[in-house]
Order: C-alpha cells, then sequence, then structure tokens
C-alpha cells in the first residue's frame, strides 16, 4: 500500500467483514462424525477465526487517531432574571473514583486535549461552567478554591464506540454533580449521545461527537445549577426568541442545538414547544426534545416520559433519552421509577442495551 495521507483511510467501502465461521464446512455433511476429526477440523480452522478477530478489531479502529483537539465550548449568552442571590463563589469539589476518574474511553483510544493542553475533568469544568453562568449574568467564580457553595462532581467522562469500520463513531458524554442549593444538596446531570460516520478523515467526527457534546453538557449542567441554585430563567423576550427560531416548517440538522437551547431557557412556557418536538421525525430534534423535558422539569409529563421509556418498538436513543429525563425530574414518583428500573437493568445481564441505560440510570442515584 503507498503513502496514505494523514486522516484519511486506505480501507475501501466496498469491503464486506466476514462472519465468523462463515468457510468452516460441515463435518457432518462429509460424514466424519468422529472426536478426531472434530478436533482436526477446529485446530485447523481456529487461526482463521482468530484472524477474522483481528481483521474485524483494525476495521474498527482504522484511521482513528489517538488523540483529537477539541474546542472549548462558547457560552450561549442567553439573558435571564433571577429569584435568589447569588454567592460570589463556587466551589468545584473532585469526588470522581475509580474508572469515573478516566474521562475518556471506549473501543478507540481518543484522548482529548484543548489548545491549552490535555483535558482536565475538573478544572475544565469550572472554567467553563463560570464562563457559561457569567454569560447569563450570574457573575459566579467557579474553581476548586473552598466556598461556601460547592458543586461535587460524581462523573464526567466520554465513552466512544464503534462497531465496524463502516459504521458511526458514536460517543456518550456523561456528567453528574451534587450541588448546594437554598434547598439543599441536589443532584444534576446531563447525558448526550451523538454519532457520525467518518467518510473521508476522522476529523470529521471532531464537530458532531466531541464538541457538540461537550458544550450540550455544561450548558445542561449550568442551567439546572442556574434553576436550583439561583431561580434563574430566561426572559420572555429571550425565550420567544428561542421559538421563533424553531417556527418553520422543517426542522433539520443543526436546528437540533437550538431544541436544546429552548430546555436550557428553564422557562415554563418552552414546555409545550418541547412536547411538540418529541414526537418529531428528525432524530436529533427528538432526542433534545425528550431531553429537554427534563431540563425544564417538566413533572406533568412523567407519564408521557414512561410510556417512550416502555415502548420496546421505539429505539433505544429514545428510551435512553426518557429515563434520563425522568431522572432529572427529581420527584418521589420519578425517583422510585428510576431505583426501580436499577434493579432491572441490574438483573438482565451485560449486553449492550443493559450496560448503557445503567450507566445513565446510575447518574442520578
Amino acid at each position: 500500500m503507498g503513502f496514505v495521507a494523514h486522516g484519511q483511510c486506505p480501507l475501501r467501502k466496498e469491503w464486506h467483514s466476514p462472519s465468523l465461521g462463515a468457510c468452516t464446512p460441515s463435518i457432518h455433511s462429509r460424514g466424519q462424525n468422529t472426536p478426531g476429526a472434530r478436533i482436526s477440523m477446529s485446530l485447523l480452522f481456529r487461526p482463521l477465526r482468530i484472524a477474522a478477530l483481528i481483521s474485524l478489531t483494525v476495521l474498527v479502529s482504522a484511521c482513528a487517531p489517538k488523540s483529537y483537539l477539541v474546542k472549548t465550548p462558547s457560552p450561549s449568552g442567553l439573558n435571564g432574571t433571577t429569584a435568589n442571590s447569588v454567592p460570589a463563589k463556587l466551589s468545584v469539589v473532585d469526588q470522581r473514583k475509580g474508572a469515573e476518574r478516566d474521562f475518556s474511553t471506549g473501543i478507540l483510544p481518543a484522548g482529548l486535549s484543548t489548545s491549552s493542553g490535555p483535558i482536565q475533568p475538573a478544572s475544565f469544568l469550572a472554567e467553563t461552567l463560570q464562563a457559561e453562568l457569567n454569560s447569563r449574568g450570574l457573575a459566579v467564580k467557579v474553581s476548586s478554591e473552598a466556598a461556601d457553595q460547592s458543586l461535587q462532581l460524581q462523573t464526567f467522562r466520554m465513552v466512544n464506540h464503534r462497531t465496524s469500520g463502516f459504521s458511526p463513531f458514536i460517543t456518550f458524554t456523561y456528567l453528574s454533580a451534587d450541588v448546594d442549593t437554598p434547598s439543599g444538596k441536589k443532584r444534576v446531570a446531563a447525558f448526550v449521545k451523538r454519532g457520525k460516520v467518518p467518510v473521508w478523515s476522522f476529523d470529521e467526527v471532531i464537530e458532531p461527537t466531541l464538541n457538540e457534546p461537550l458544550s450540550l453538557a455544561v450548558k445542561e449542567l449550568a442551567s439546572k445549577i442556574a434553576a436550583k441554585s439561583y431561580g434563574w430563567r430566561a426572559s420572555d423576550k429571550q425565550l420567544d426568541a428561542l421559538l421563533a427560531k424553531l417556527d418553520k416548517p422543517k426542522l433539520e440538522g443543526p436546528d437540533y442545538l437550538d431544541v436544546y437551547a429552548l430546555g436550557f431557557s428553564n422557562h415554563p412556557r418552552a414546555i409545550e414547544r418541547v412536547t411538540q418536538l418529541s414526537q418529531h421525525a428528525d432524530e436529533y430534534v427528538r432526542l433534545a426534545a425528550i431531553s429537554s423535558l427534563g431540563t425544564l422539569g417538566a413533572n406533568q409529563q412523567f407519564n408521557f416520559l414512561k410510556g417512550l421509556y416502555e415502548r420496546r418498538e421505539g429505539s433505544w436513543q429514545d428510551r435512553a433519552m426518557a429515563i434520563k429525563a425522568i431522572g432529572d425530574l427529581d420527584t418521589a414518583e420519578s425517583r422510585e421509577f428510576l431505583a426501580a428500573q436499577a434493579k432491572r437493568w441490574e438483573s438482565a445481564g451485560s449486553d449492550k442495551e443493559s450496560l448503557w441505560t445503567l450507566q445513565i440510570i446510575r447518574l442520578y442515584l
């Protein structure tokens, strides 16, 4: 194979992954149904199976770089008002333990850095959280310094997944923390799932599967802290502007980011439009809307969210966002339901749906 430019994939799309054992002849069809024949045939084809497994592993990781340069999230600048006094400082206390301290993990190695160097999760969160809160008119200094109000970081990680060289590169972004509020300590969390099939270069996955989820997770956490700690919500004028952006015949592509922004408004009048969009045909618009029902604290939509979660004919993504939104509601009813689902999935096995769903539920427990 000749020289391949950096970031380009030498693999052809016409390649098809062989089925393991597909070329293995039937012993019974040849009349060789003896222990010796079975052993010799097993030994004969074992190298082929190993080679196939190695080939699949190579294809999954083909062309993927070992690290990525990501952007620091840009603040939203949403205009709003507060109901509570805003303390001068918010202290981020890193309480992540064990595997939770591994920021970027998954099928492919993916070290993440900004222009300032490798991402240090707690300090990255403090910096971006302060920028987002300040942009909303909340003059809070967020750092690791001791303060009267604290944010105890429990989870902040990105997990990637890919099944083959021609399937989407998927990331799951998890973020959860306990924050001090006027009514006591509250759990705040965020979950974002994104995917992209790289066509020409793995550079294509950086914006949709790394930059956007990081930005959304920080903004969602900031929205929940702003609501629970400071009683912040977007102004009516700001809400009307957000609604106007979504008032068009067709929503697609980056429009899903405006749906998230509507959820980040913390404005109760946004619930009606978000509920409508939670059944939208566009997947990312729909997922953003389902997630936003939780962010907005739409307690009256608990049964609707429960129905989405229990609808087995729907996609896992829909169910995942529904259980995430149920966790956001933080009512006695939602907490009881979440605990029951945790027990159910813990005893279900180790398939992907069980593991992935449990990871979301545990953000809230």
